[in-house]
């Protein structure tokens, strides 16, 4: 009888956690975002930040009256996972928040969120064929030397893409490299994006 060399076990050293809430009934919630971010994308030309032929609000949008439900959705949200990952009963508040149209073609440039603790985005209006979130690996020195994948996974993997849906909702920490696939669909891809400080 063959006695086995070893006992394995696997541990997950520094895991990146991202947060997803699918919202019930966002139908009319999302209306109404839809309604206030077309009303401000004619009063102002936008700003290019990491948009790629897009249109970028004014980073204000928590300050909206008629926003402040949305708002109060998100503050529930980010408080959930400053718990879930751990930093107890710290006191979280926005940093900013505001609105991205994509028309066809639009992207944006990879990037992330420095001097925050969270950032997160909602998916107002999402055609299909209009552009994943994409997340890129933040441990660059896994680059240096790296042999060919011969079956990618999450030990693998260089990025990974996020699907975008209507009524979703992502919240990841604000170090973690980002950016969207550009819009490939004929109508407007439309998120809300924010960022939260301690």
């Amino acid at each position: 009888m063959h006695k086995p060399q070893w006992t394995k076990n696997l541990h997950h050293l520094f895991p990146t956690a991202l947060f997803a809430f699918q919202l019930k009934d966002y139908a009319q919630l999302n209306q109404q975002l839809l309604n206030t971010i077309y009303q401000l994308k004619q009063l102002d030309r936008g700003y290019a930040a990491s948009n790629v032929l897009g249109w970028h609000s004014k980073s204000n949008l928590f300050e909206l009256e008629e926003l402040q439900p949305f708002k109060a959705l998100i503050d529930a949200a980010v408080l959930e996972v400053a718990q879930a990952v751990g930093y107890g009963d710290i006191l979280i508040k926005p940093a900013n928040c505001w609105a991205n149209v994509n028309s066809k073609y639009a992207s944006n440039k990879i990037h992330d969120h420095a001097n925050c603790l969270f950032s997160g985005v909602y998916y107002v209006k999402m055609p299909k064929d209009s552009g994943n979130l994409m997340f890129y690996d933040p441990r660059s020195a896994k680059a240096f030397y790296k042999p060919l994948v011969s079956n990618f996974t999450a030990y693998t993997a260089d990025a990974v893409a996020h699907a975008a849906e209507e009524g979703l909702l992502l919240i990841f920490p604000s170090w973690l490299k980002h950016g969207v696939e550009p819009n490939l669909s004929d109508e407007d891809r439309i998120s809300i994006s924010f960022n939260y400080v301690f």
